[in-house]
């Protein structure tokens, strides 16, 4: 996989889920802050969230989103570059831009990792993932979709091919090795008049059972950005990747 210079890269997130003894209260995920509290100073509730949309006849489409109530502890580092979070069904570690390098992601993320483990003792691993939300920054404004993305949403044959909007979620599955990626593709505001923005959103994840300290959790990991730089590099064009070189 080509390093570029300028990757598109927004966040990038490690996510380990578990499955925890019962009794794990937010109380123990909130002493363990005192060994991040120099790195991490800042701390905040996480809460979980709940949407819902209700169709009945003759009328619109009513949205509801419901609070579920705290389910983790985010710890902010000091340049807020970089999170962790301890929460009642895992542990992720978010690097926002600029990012560096995977060896620097699971540099920081393991011993984090390691605190949580001996502090909340999980009792499995039940999942591992990657996201990587990239930010592709096209400077122009009238362009064919197919100049930057290998497959952009099309419109059918005989309507206005005016574009205004889209949204495409594709979910792929890679059975050799029993993991799937989920590929979002869609316009995004940009900062600039003349620059146009699109989201390209690359979550894979692979289902485990692993206990905590195995290091194969790491070596999966691997794995997995190896999958994600696969699926980055058939999403894009030539000409997008002059764009971070």
């Amino acid at each position: 996989m080509e390093t570029f210079r300028n990757p598109p890269i927004t966040e990038a997130l490690i996510d380990i889920r578990v499955e925890l003894p019962s009794g794990v209260e937010l109380s123990h995920l909130e002493k363990l802050h005192d060994e991040i509290r120099l790195q991490y100073p800042t701390k905040k509730l996480r809460h979980r969230w709940e949407g819902k949309v209700e169709f009945k006849e003759g009328t619109s489409p009513v949205s509801e989103t419901k609070d579920l109530g705290p389910d983790g502890i985010l710890f902010w580092s000091t340049d807020e570059k970089q999170l962790v979070q301890f929460r009642l069904d895992g542990f992720t570690f978010n690097r926002l831009r600029p990012y560096k390098t995977w060896d620097s992601m699971i540099t920081e993320a393991q011993p984090l990792w390691d605190i949580y483990v001996a502090g909340i003792k999980p009792i499995q691993v039940t999942r591992l993932a990657l996201r990587y939300i990239n930010s592709i920054e096209i400077p122009e404004k009238m362009f064919e979709l197919e100049e930057y993305l290998a497959e952009p949403p099309r419109i059918p044959n005989g309507l206005s091919q005016l574009m205004e909007e889209f949204l495409s979620r594709i979910v792929i599955g890679f059975p050799e090795f029993d993991a799937k990626a989920i590929i979002t593709q869609a316009p995004q505001p940009s900062k600039s008049p003349n620059v146009t923005s699109i989201l390209l959103d690359l979550d894979v994840s692979r289902s485990v059972n692993l206990e905590p300290r195995s290091q194969d959790i790491w070596v999966i990991l691997s794995k997995l950005r190896d999958l994600k730089n696969r699926v980055f590099d058939k999403c894009i064009t030539e000409k997008t990747k002059e764009l971070f070189r």
